[in-house]
């Protein structure tokens, strides 16, 4: 017997310079990026100021709707309750409805870094043989709640609670990939049975000093600091050459279609499908044919009952690295062979940048409204003279065209691998 069908009823989201899904699309499709310098990278001197980012206007927004004392929460859980306040607003829900039905939470979060600042605490408590003093550490905090304390799982605790979730509650972890894994772990609790309703995407803050000084040394962030800062994310490009740094959270209200029709929500879209496999290949890469992510994908399609023909469009991972675009590229090129064709792609984080844990579920809202309007969205900073892979069908300009189903990418630093597949309602 086929499993219960999921549809997708709401979504919300903040991304660098903007504090909707509908801008963010509107944003792209008129080309503007949201990367830009980044203040605190420009004074501390990093070599490539480029990143996409959460502004302090952005911030003294996101503050102001803040249920309860803001300063006792990290900023990632003041941004998950503004996003998903937004979700349930434009899925038609009230706070309380995860109360009275089967729910659940699924929410992808990598990991909290501290600040310089952060740092500059602790050294003033080493001992002489320079080690932390705790004791003297802890007693030097004014603050309710000091940096070291904090856990990667606050903000799905903070909503849980909020929102009176009882069934099931997870926080994702699995690095680039982590804002799709919980999408679709809450799509396979729906399409069981297990809940009716669920919240569920990712949050993710680390657009600061430590994540650039981590994966700048692992040769991942863009090394062209002389292109504009809008130009340096250039995915399936011959001259790419690193991802930019960014942040961002989507969320997504996920119904099983019982519930929905019950109480009469208009549907945005499906979720068709999803497929989710761990290679033991290299931390930073895949095997180098395109095997392993053609392995997920294909799972995916599969998964969702259909056969290659039937995508219309994908959403890659694109991160604009050499290892992850070129994997990428011959994958879809195993997938869908001779249909390629018939295929439209795009890059969103050529826009937006590597919101890591946060990409997939930014990317999967954009996906949504691509198939509810028929429009679909280019990819920044690409031209097929320059491009490596000309025979993809990646869009540099807006398309108007009504599609079906959306096949959506995420591949993550230490082997998982992502895809979900998409529907329109």
């Amino acid at each position: 017997m086929r499993a219960r069908e999921v549809y997708v009823t709401g979504f919300g989201l903040v991304a660098p310079s903007v504090l909707d899904a509908e801008t963010l699309f509107q944003r792209i499709c008129e080309k503007r990026s949201c990367v830009r310098e980044h203040p605190l990278f420009a004074e501390l001197g990093f070599p490539n100021t480029a990143a996409g980012y959460i502004d302090e206007q952005q911030w003294q927004q996101l503050y102001q709707g803040f249920h309860g004392d803001a300063g006792k929460q990290p900023r990632q859980a003041v941004l998950a309750e503004y996003v998903a306040k937004q979700a349930l607003r434009h899925a038609g829900l009230s706070a309380t409805a995860f109360r009275t039905v089967s729910s659940g939470l699924f929410l992808g979060a990598n990991k909290y870094c501290a600040t310089s600042q952060d740092l500059d605490q602790v050294s003033l408590c080493m001992d002489h043989n320079g080690s932390l003093d705790l004791d003297r550490y802890l007693q030097r905090q004014e603050q309710a709640e000091h940096p070291f304390a904090r856990r990667v799982d606050q903000q799905t605790f903070h909503l849980a609670e909020s929102l009176g979730i009882r069934d099931h509650i997870s926080t994702h972890s699995d690095a680039c990939a982590a804002g799709t894994v919980a999408i679709g772990s809450a799509y396979r609790a729906i399409e069981r049975g297990e809940i009716d309703l669920a919240i569920c995407g990712a949050v993710e803050l680390m657009a600061n000093e430590l994540p650039y000084y981590m994966f700048n040394s692992l040769g991942a962030l863009c090394a062209k600091a002389e292109l504009p800062v809008a130009s340096q994310s250039r995915p399936f490009m011959r001259d790419r050459c690193g991802f930019v740094l960014s942040e961002g959270a989507a969320l997504l209200v996920l119904e099983s279609k019982q519930h929905a029709e019950r109480r009469q929500a208009k549907p945005l879209g499906r979720v068709l499908g999803y497929a989710n496999f761990c290679e033991a290949e290299k931390m930073t890469s895949s095997s180098r044919d395109g095997s392993k992510y053609e392995h997920c994908m294909e799972a995916a399609i599969e998964d969702a009952g259909l056969l290659r023909y039937a995508v219309q469009h994908v959403n890659t991972h694109g991160t604009s690295t050499q290892a992850n675009d070129s994997c990428e590229a011959l994958a879809l090129k195993r997938v869908f062979g001779s249909m390629l064709e018939n295929v439209t792609l795009t890059a969103n984080k050529s826009a937006i940048g590597h919101s890591l844990a946060s990409s997939g579920a930014l990317e999967a809202v954009l996906s949504l409204i691509s198939l509810r309007d028929g429009v679909l969205l280019p990819t920044l900073n690409y031209e097929e003279s320059g491009a490596e892979y000309p025979e993809l069908r990646f869009l540099s300009q807006p398309m108007r065209q009504s599609i079906g189903v959306v096949l959506s990418n995420s591949f993550g630093f230490g082997g998982v691998n992502s895809s979900i597949v998409l529907g329109r309602a």
